[in-house]
């Protein structure tokens, strides 16, 4: 539903971040980003369900910017793709091919895999000295199919979510427009088949792999009902605290991250 954004920056802290943070929002989704010199922020909403000045205050609210003077950037995103990435002797690149909005930061691979994938058709399609659209058709499928696998993996985290405080968010959990894809999976996962045999299946594992689906719906806490079968198998536990305490005896020997981002500039 996410077709609209607000962005604006704020001070950089103290201790520069080493991550981005995605957090969920009344209508969407809020980005943080750690520069060396600001934090890039923003909004990222559906204008169905909120306005773009209601937007703005929900995201100066969350950042304690109320009373800050500087403008923020308003955004409308044309969500979608083209179906001929590669037309005659054009060749759609970036926003000309498509947008799928930013929670997973795919633009840039985007642009990428455009760039290799039309070199290796071009070159393939060379007949007798000359070039050829013999590899039209598949190299435009195959962008088609990168575009639309990732789409699915960004409305999967809206299609699973629980949250019942908006109504944006119940309206996303009742989203039935979703693709057959995306549709086996989520039955493949929640009756408790082989999730990793349906991604294979489908060809899908060079967009997100399995692991990828793994961490998703089990972040959400989405988990199939066990069979008396699988209630009777012994479990086992981890000491999660004596875990914590060796991921941060690792982590002290190494440098902070502003030290290795200043080391990174010289």
């Amino acid at each position: 539903f996410n077709d609209s954004a607000i962005a604006m920056p704020s001070n950089s802290e103290h201790v520069t971040p080493s991550q981005t943070v995605s957090t969920a929002l009344s209508n969407g989704w809020a980005w943080q980003i750690p520069l060396t010199n600001r934090i890039g922020n923003g909004y990222v909403y559906s204008s169905q369900f909120i306005s773009a000045d209601q937007a703005e205050l929900e995201l100066r609210t969350k950042l304690g910017l109320l009373d800050d003077t500087s403008n923020a950037k308003r955004l409308s995103m044309k969500i979608g793709r083209v179906q001929q990435h590669w037309a005659k002797n054009c060749l759609a690149v970036g926003l000309s091919q498509g947008f799928i909005e930013p929670l997973e930061a795919t633009a840039l691979h985007l642009v990428q895999e455009t760039i290799e994938s039309f070199v290796s058709a071009f070159i393939a399609g060379k007949i007798a000295g000359k070039f050829t659209h013999q590899h039209q058709q598949q190299f435009n499928q195959r962008l088609n199919a990168r575009f639309d696998g990732i789409r699915d993996y960004i409305v999967c985290h809206y299609k699973v979510n629980s949250r019942d405080d908006a109504e944006y968010w119940r309206a996303n959990r009742h989203n039935s427009n979703i693709s057959d894809s995306l549709q086996n999976i989520l039955q493949c996962w929640d009756q408790g088949g082989d999730i990793t045999t349906e991604i294979n299946r489908q060809q899908i594992a060079a967009y997100y792999p399995a692991v990828s689906w793994h961490c998703l719906l089990a972040g959400y806490g989405r988990f199939p009902e066990l069979s008396e079968a699988q209630r009777q198998k012994p479990t086992t536990s981890e000491n999660v605290q004596h875990i914590d305490g060796l991921i941060q005896q690792c982590a002290s020997g190494f440098q902070t991250h502003a030290s290795a981002l200043k080391f990174g500039s010289n």
